[in-house]
């Protein structure tokens, strides 16, 4: 399991290791639509929330 975080290193989602969110999808749009960055907390890299929408389906994509 991945942990999404935000730069104040607050939980925001969590992810399985092939990115498919399995928690926080509510917290990962709002934060998306706030323009919040997003790390990955085991490795610190950006977070790219389009591989994360498209693997999670059409209904996350229409609340960010």
């Amino acid at each position: 399991m991945k942990i999404i975080v935000d730069e104040a290193g607050e939980i925001i989602a969590k992810a399985t290791n092939d990115h498919t969110l399995i928690g926080g999808h509510h917290r990962l749009a709002i934060a998306a639509s706030l323009g919040k960055r997003l790390f990955w907390r085991d490795t610190g890299e950006p977070v790219k929330l389009d591989l994360l929408f498209k693997n999670h389906g059409s209904s996350l994509q229409h609340t960010a």
